[in-house]
């Protein structure tokens, strides 16, 4: 799985989780459709950039996240 899949599949799992209309979910589901659709984190990034200030800060802020627990789990 490349990078960008392994973080989206996280972020899938968040999203399925967090209550429906959350930002939470709002949050992972962009993240999901962002790093699905491409293979670099820069690309991901880019496919971001239109959201909302808030929420594109949100979405990096996730992946963020999610790619330093990846990381971490495979050390």
């Amino acid at each position: 799985m490349t990078p960008n899949l392994a973080v989206a599949a996280r972020a899938r799992q968040l999203a399925d989780e967090a209550p429906g209309g959350s930002l939470t979910r709002r949050t992972a589901g962009c993240v999901v459709v962002a790093y699905s659709t491409t293979q670099t984190d820069a690309h991901a990034r880019r496919v971001l950039a239109d959201l909302p200030e808030d929420l594109r800060a949100e979405c990096h802020t996730l992946a963020d996240t999610i790619a330093a627990q990846l990381q971490e789990e495979g050390s």
